[in-house]
């Protein structure tokens, strides 16, 4: 045995690996001033283009050939293979029939070369300078096309949107006409990356083509879209209309629009797709029909909800809109939609107007114009402007007034349950309670009408309760703001087995309002502005400044500047939501459910999400009735509804939750105390300052029959220095309408120490150990057999060092790292390995000169080691009568004595 020091030197290498994929070829770098791309191209040149791109296996007007879809393109003449460009893709059913935009722009072919010269939006203008290609893609059944019927936003409409993203991409052709022997159109100038962008059905096949998670569609801008048909068409189950899709929209986007005068020869395609709306309307397809018959989710109506495929498909940016006054497609469609994309975990920006069903365009032009391209820079062009990384929301506070916050709902916003209380006198308005079980009665009844306007249900709330039942707040005595959705959760018995159950929250006091009469929120202005540059032949104008048309059949960007009509109202209707009672557990067809007359049910449905502020001054009403203008006069009518006035209840999503409630005085008020729960037990420490010690403690926590959050606080309080000796702690629990609870205490004891320096010690000197057991026995060997021996000896290892390594080294020169008999060795290597508790040994390996057989990175003692050895004796091995063996030298090495 041979034990010394030794040094261990070890080198390594780090690679570093670039991994480098095929892709399209990059655009040019874009010009830019300013941070933004530079108005650099010439619109009058640009290249227009149609394209009509096949849809394999899609019959949508089951003529028994594949339908096409149609695309016009306007793009700089500059752009080319090696100069490509991004495109912004405006899909929509409505270019020649219902045309787009504030103004009511058309495609327009004026001098009839079947070339569109009519470019609605200011997208074209605007962009195009910059560097953009315009995209027009049109609906299967719809605008330049003879094929095809549209499906009310169904999968055929949504793969015939995508399509134009994968032409732009190279997966799918396109020709000039609709036929296969046409010749091609290849777009070799797109970069790859494109934008969908567009206001309500528009925006709704953005988010449809989004949610396909489609490759190259880095961005969508939908503007007041849906996202969920069947939410734009039924609120709860309740239905908002007869045969939407098959005898109200697709006849709307089918006919042949004021053609000719458009100059397009376009087929009216209404009686070809007749049949197909007739399978829509009819109500024997109750699951791949519109449901009217019974108003409920079935499969025609998943189908067309985008959020479902969006959860975990969709990969493009979104920066959508939509007006809080938008009775059209309402505002839960963007909640659902926003709600979708955070769980998605994609990039969102989000404005919300204050207005109906508009275009941010016409209510703050200039800001919107600059952060949508600063927006399409930066997901298109890959220019680093930081635009992602603003506060994601803006909110407009109140006509003009916008403000920005980093989530929706707002910062600080809590969900705050409001009970509804029946007040002493039964045929009168109730009051608004912070928690269950109050109120001067168990019950209130009211008859349910289907036909309750909004008016009916909300106007001089301390009036008749006959056929609704209104529950008013104290009149504030500061802000309160809503920022959500507020969640209805009622308590009702009916005296029949169906009807419809109503939630509808008002704003009562005089105060300013963006009107809803008669406009969505804007209203055209006598001047006109410019947004970009006209075609040949069109006024020159600057961004932003006045400007007139001389010639209407010119392509031009002067659009009309708008206004907000405003009024000033003492009633004003804030959200609202409905539920079919036989929908009380799921939205789903089959699942629906009449209730047994009498039996009291929970009734659990949201309102619109939205954003209102109640000024101090106002009431909060909340009114349940049978139907409150949110949906169509479907239903039971003069229905007796006995409501729980103990338990019903509607959460309202208000910033600085239940504490901003009560100091406002929303509820009614409020005297029981907090329950203060225990407190710790004495505390006792040492210390050796003698002006005290810091100490922490944890804080008793506290429940109150109205406020979730009573605030509790001790005296000293936890952090707080304690001075030498006992200090009594005083703790209290106060809720937010300022009732205390009784003290309750406990002792902190410091005591002060003096310590006196000593040393007491001792020394250990450098070991380095190691003990052999008995020699390894392999026994007898066998000839002619193929065989591998075991054998094991034992090694005890102490050592102070920092750390220690065991090897074993064959120091004979005849036949090293071999078994040998005399002159006869062992043709296969002997083989060694070591094992202790740690298990931290090596695998078998050949002894040769030397093997490192165990490792240890600290000091040890009586560590006890196995040493196992192996030996493979082949079946043609010679092996000679006699011993074979072999004398090994074990060593213990340091490189931290």
């Amino acid at each position: 045995m041979r034990i010394g020091v030794r040094s261990l030197v070890a080198s390594g290498m780090t690679l570093t690996m670039l991994a480098l994929g095929a892709g399209a070829a990059q655009a040019q770098a874009p010009q830019l001033e300013n941070g933004k791309t530079k108005a650099v191209y010439d619109y009058k040149t640009a290249v227009r283009e149609r394209v009509f791109i096949p849809q394999p296996g899609i019959d949508a007007d089951r003529n028994g050939v594949d339908d096409w879809v149609t695309a016009d393109v306007i793009r700089p003449a500059e752009s080319n293979s090696a100069n490509k460009m991004p495109a912004i893709i405006d899909p929509s059913p409505y270019y020649t029939t219902l045309c787009r935009g504030n103004e009511g722009q058309c495609m327009t072919d004026f001098n009839a070369d079947n070339v569109n010269d009519r470019w609605p939006l200011f997208y074209d203008n605007y962009f195009l300078p910059r560097g953009y290609a315009y995209v027009l893609a049109q609906m299967n059944g719809t605008g330049v096309t003879t094929n095809g019927c549209p499906m009310h936003g169904g999968p055929t409409d949504i793969a015939g949107e995508k399509s134009v993203v994968d032409w732009l991409n190279g997966r799918v052709k396109a020709y000039t006409s609709a036929s296969l022997t046409a010749p091609e159109v290849v777009a070799s100038w797109h970069n790859g990356s494109s934008a969908m962008i567009g206001k309500s059905y528009d925006g709704t096949l953005s988010n449809g083509v989004a949610a396909t998670g489609v490759e190259g569609l880095k961005t969508i801008v939908p503007i007041s879209a849906i996202s969920a048909w069947y939410n734009y068409s039924r609120t709860g189950g309740v239905r908002h209309n007869t045969n939407y899709p098959g005898s109200s929209l697709n006849p709307q986007i089918t006919w042949n629009g004021t053609s000719p005068t458009l100059g397009f020869g376009i087929t009216d395609r209404r009686p070809i797709c007749q049949p197909v709306n007739n399978d829509l309307n009819n109500d024997a397809n109750t699951d791949t029909g519109d449901g009217d018959s019974h108003g409920d989710v079935n499969t025609f109506w998943r189908e067309r909800d985008y959020n479902i495929p969006a959860a975990t498909k969709i990969k493009a940016s979104v920066f959508a809109t939509h007006g809080l006054q938008d009775d059209n497609v309402k505002m839960d469609q963007i909640g659902m939609w926003w709600d979708t994309l955070g769980k998605a975990g994609v990039e969102r920006k989000l404005w919300i107007l204050r207005a109906g069903h508009e275009d941010p365009f016409d209510s703050r032009r200039a800001v919107w114009v600059d952060t949508l391209h600063r927006w399409f820079d930066h997901y298109l062009y890959g220019v680093n402007n930081g635009v992602e990384k603003e506060k994601a929301v803006t909110v407009e506070e109140e006509a003009d007034v916008w403000k920005d916050y980093t989530s929706w709902p707002i910062d600080g916003t809590q969900n705050v349950d409001i009970f509804l209380r029946a007040s002493d006198v039964p045929t009168a308005a109730g009051t608004l309670g912070g928690g269950a079980n109050g109120g001067a009665a168990d019950t209130l009844g009211y008859t349910s009408q289907s036909n309750t306007s909004e008016t009916g249900a909300m106007n001089t709330p301390t009036g008749s309760q006959t056929n609704r039942r209104v529950f008013l707040s104290r009149t504030l005595t500061k802000d309160v703001r809503l920022s959500g959705t507020a969640m209805a959760d009622l308590a009702a018995s009916f005296g029949t087995t169906q009807s419809n159950i109503a939630v509808l929250i008002a704003d009562y006091g005089t105060g300013t309002q963006v009107s809803r009469t008669n406009s969505e929120g804007v209203i055209n202005a006598a001047t006109k502005t410019c947004w970009g540059d006209s075609a040949t032949g069109g006024e020159a104008c600057t961004v932003g400044q006045p400007c007139t048309i001389a010639n209407a059949q010119i392509e031009n960007a002067c659009y009309f500047d708008t206004t907000k009509p405003t009024t000033t109202a003492t009633t004003w209707r804030v959200t609202r939501g409905i539920v079919d009672s036989s929908n009380r557990d799921s939205l789903w067809w089959l699942d629906a459910n009449p209730v047994t007359i009498g039996q009291q049910y929970r009734y659990k449905f949201p309102t619109q999400p939205t954003e209102h502020i109640f000024k101090a001054g106002h009431q909060i009403g909340i009114v349940v009735s049978g139907n409150n203008g949110a949906a169509a006069t479907t239903g039971n009518t003069n229905v007796a509804v006995t409501l729980d006035t103990r338990t019903s209840k509607v959460t309202l999503p208000i910033q600085g939750g239940y504490a901003a409630a009560a100091s406002a005085g929303l509820t009614d008020a409020e005297t029981v105390a907090p329950t203060l729960g225990a407190v710790p037990a004495d505390i006792a420490t040492a210390t050796t300052d003698a002006t005290g010690t810091t100490v922490t403690y944890t804080l008793p926590t506290a429940t109150d029959n109205e406020d979730p959050n009573p605030v509790v606080t001790c005296d000293p309080a936890s952090g707080s220095k304690f001075a030498v000796g006992t200090t009594t702690v005083t703790c209290v629990a106060k809720d937010a309408n300022g009732n205390t609870s009784a003290a309750k205490t406990f002792n902190v004891v410091v005591r002060r120490d003096v310590p006196v320096n000593g040393t007491v010690g001792g020394s250990v000197g450098a070991t380095l150990a190691l003990s052999i057991g008995a020699p390894a026995q392999f026994g007898a060997f066998t000839p002619g057999i193929l065989r591998t021996y075991l054998a094991s000896s034992t090694a005890t290892v102490t050592s102070t060092a920092g750390d220690a390594l065991l090897t074993v080294s064959d120091p004979s020169t005849v036949g090293t790292g071999h078994l040998v008999n005399g002159t006869f060795v062992l043709p296969e290597p002997l083989q060694a390995r070591a094992r202790n508790a740690a298990n931290t040994g090596t695998a078998y390996n050949n002894i040769g000169s030397s093997l490192n057989l165990l490792v240890w990175n600290g000091p040890v003692s009586n560590d006890a080691v196995t040493l196992e050895f192996s030996q493979l004796v082949k079946a043609n091995d010679p092996l000679r009568t006699g011993t074979y063996n072999k004398a090994l030298t074990y060593t213990l090495s340091t490189t931290t004595p």
